[in-house]
C-alpha cells in the first residue's frame, strides 16, 4: 500500500509539471547587438600602439593638481557617497535571495492554558469545568525544494543586478571626474578671461585719458571722448561679468568637492591653460570599445537580469514542494521542557500547483517578457549612443586642433594690427573710431584663442571619458 501511495504521488508530480510547461513559454534569450560596424573609427584619428602609462589622464592635462582635486571629489562627493551605499543595500538583497535556497531553522517556544466547560458530567469536587497548560518547544526547519531553479534564477538575476550596479558607480565616478576636470578647466580660463577683460579695462582707460588730453588741447572732438568713454564702460562692465562667471566656477567645484560653495579654494589654482598634450591613446576600435564602456556592461548585466527574471516567471508556472519539521519537546509544565522523556519529532511535506489565479501568472510572464524585449532595447540604444558620441569627439578632436591654429593666427594678427592702428592714430592719420574697434577686435580674439583652448581641453576630456579611461594614476 506504501509503495503504491508513493507512486501515485510521483506520477502526480510529474503530470503536474508537465501540464505546467505546456502552460508556461519557454523563456529564451534574443541578445539584440548591432549587428554590423566598422573594423575603425570613421574619424580619421591616428592611435599610439601599445602606450600604456601609469599615469592617468588627469596627470596629462592638470598635472597633480587637477589629480588631487579628483581624489578629493572621489572620496568627498555626497551623491556618490549614496550611489555607494545603495550600491551596498543592492548587494545584500541578492544575498537575502540566495538565503532562501538555503534551509531555514528558527527556535520556537510557546505555552498556552485554556478552560473548557463541562455540560452534563459531575466531578467528584463538584467542578462544571477545568483548566489546563500546554507547553511546546522545538526547532521548527523549513526548506523549499528549488526543483526548477526559480530561486536560484531569482537569486542570479538579483546578482545581476549588483553587477550592473557596480558598473553604473564605476560610470559614475568617471562621470563625477569628467566634471570636476571640465569646472577646474572653466575656472582657469574664466580666470584668464577677467585678467584680460581688466587689461582691456586699463588700456581703454589710458586711451580715454589721452583722448580727453587732447579734446582739452582742442586736437580731438567730442565724438572722440564719447567713443573712449562708452568703450571703457563697456570693458569695465564685461569685467564685472566675467569674475561673477569665475566665482560661480569656483562655487560649483567646491560642491562637487563635498564643500560648501565658496568662492575659496583650499589650493591656488594655476593661471592658465597647459598646452594640450598630443593625443597619446592606445589603439581601439568600435568592437573593444563595447568592453570597456561601464554604462554598456551596466546596461548588458540588467538585460541579462532580466532574461533571468523572465524565467521565474515561467517557472512560477511549476509546482512548489516545501519540508518543514524537526525535533523538540511537549509537557503540561513548563519546567519538563528539557526533559528527554517528553522529546517529539515531526516532519511534513506540502505540494502546491497554482491551477486558477485569474490570469495574474500569465500577465506577469508577459510583462517579464516585455521587459526584457525593454532591456535589450535599451542596451541597443546606449550602445549606438556611445558609437556616436566617440565619433563626435574624435570628428571634433580634428577640428578644434585646426580652429585653435587659425584662432591664435587671428589673435596675433589682431593684436598687431591695433598697436599699429593707435601709433596712426597718435599721428594724427587714423580715426578715433578705428583705433579703438581695432583694439577691442584684438581683445576678443585673443579671448576666443583661451575659449578655443578650453574647448579643446574639453573635448579630450571627453574622449578619455568616453573610452572608459582612468583619470588616477595606478
Amino acid at each position: 500500500m506504501k509503495s503504491k501511495g508513493s507512486l501515485q504521488l510521483s506520477l502526480w508530480i510529474l503530470s503536474s509539471s508537465f501540464f505546467c510547461g505546456c502552460l508556461a513559454p519557454f523563456a529564451g534569450n534574443h541578445k539584440e547587438v548591432i549587428q554590423t560596424y566598422p573594423e575603425y573609427w570613421e574619424s580619421n584619428v591616428s592611435f599610439a600602439e601599445n602606450n600604456h602609462s601609469q599615469n592617468g589622464w588627469s596627470m596629462e592635462l592638470g598635472g597633480r593638481e587637477l589629480e588631487e582635486l579628483i581624489e578629493k571629489a572621489v572620496s568627498g562627493n555626497p551623491s556618490l557617497l549614496a550611489l555607494t551605499e545603495r550600491l551596498i543595500a543592492q548587494g545584500e538583497q541578492a544575498t537575502i535571495l540566495g538565503a532562501q535556497l538555503q534551509p531555514q531553522a528558527q527556535v520556537e517556544v510557546t505555552g498556552s492554558r485554556s478552560k473548557r466547560n463541562l455540560i452534563g458530567f459531575n466531578l467528584p469536587n463538584g467542578s462544571t469545568s477545568f483548566t489546563s497548560n500546554s507547553f511546546t518547544s522545538g526547532l521548527n526547519i523549513s526548506w523549499e525544494l528549488d526543483l526548477w531553479g526559480k530561486l536560484a534564477d531569482s537569486r542570479n538575476s538579483a546578482e545581476k543586478a549588483f553587477e550592473s550596479g557596480q558598473f553604473d558607480l564605476e560610470a559614475a565616478r568617471l562621470s563625477l571626474a569628467g566634471q570636476v576636470a571640465k569646472v577646474w578647466c572653466e575656472i582657469i580660463e574664466a580666470s584668464q578671461q577677467v585678467s584680460l577683460a581688466q587689461r582691456s579695462a586699463d588700456s581703454f582707460a589710458q586711451n580715454q585719458h589721452f583722448v580727453e588730453q587732447r579734446f582739452e588741447k582742442g586736437l580731438a572732438n567730442a565724438l572722440d571722448k564719447s567713443l573712449a568713454q562708452s568703450i571703457t564702460a563697456t570693458a569695465l562692465a564685461k569685467s564685472l561679468s566675467l569674475q561673477g562667471h569665475l566665482d560661480g566656477g569656483k562655487r560649483q567645484l567646491n560642491v562637487l568637492l563635498g564643500k560648501y560653495p565658496s568662492i575659496s579654494t583650499d589650493q591656488n589654482l594655476t593661471t592658465s591653460l597647459a598646452t594640450l598634450p598630443p593625443l597619446n591613446l592606445i589603439e581601439t576600435s568600435p568592437s573593444l570599445f563595447l568592453t570597456n564602456r561601464p554604462d554598456i556592461l551596466a546596461a548588458e548585466k540588467k538585460a541579462e537580469a532580466s532574461g533571468l527574471n523572465l524565467a521565474v516567471a515561467r517557472k512560477n508556472f511549476f509546482p512548489s514542494i516545501t519540508l518543514n519539521g524537526g525535533p523538540g519537546t511537549r509537557s503540561d509544565e513548563f519546567e519538563d521542557l528539557l526533559d528527554n522523556r517528553f522529546r517529539t519529532w515531526g516532519i511534513n511535506g506540502s505540494i502546491t500547483q497554482p491551477l486558477f489565479n485569474g490570469g495574474r501568472l500569465r500577465a506577469a510572464q508577459r510583462q517579464a517578457k516585455a521587459l526584457q524585449a525593454a532591456s535589450w532595447a535599451d542596451y541597443r540604444a546606449c550602445v549606438l549612443d556611445a558609437f556616436v558620441e566617440v565619433e563626435n569627439i574624435l570628428a571634433a578632436e580634428i577640428r578644434l586642433a585646426r580652429e585653435e591654429t587659425y584662432i591664435e593666427l587671428a589673435a596675433k594678427s589682431a593684436e598687431d594690427a591695433a598697436r599699429l592702428s593707435w601709433e596712426r592714430y597718435q599721428r594724427g592719420v587714423e580715426a578715433i573710431f578705428n583705433a579703438l574697434e581695432n583694439q577691442r577686435r584684438a581683445f576678443d580674439a585673443r579671448s576666443q584663442a583661451y575659449s578655443i583652448r578650453k574647448k579643446r581641453l574639453h573635448n579630450r576630456i571627453d574622449l578619455h571619458l568616453a573610452l572608459a579611461q582612468s583619470p588616477l594614476s595606478e
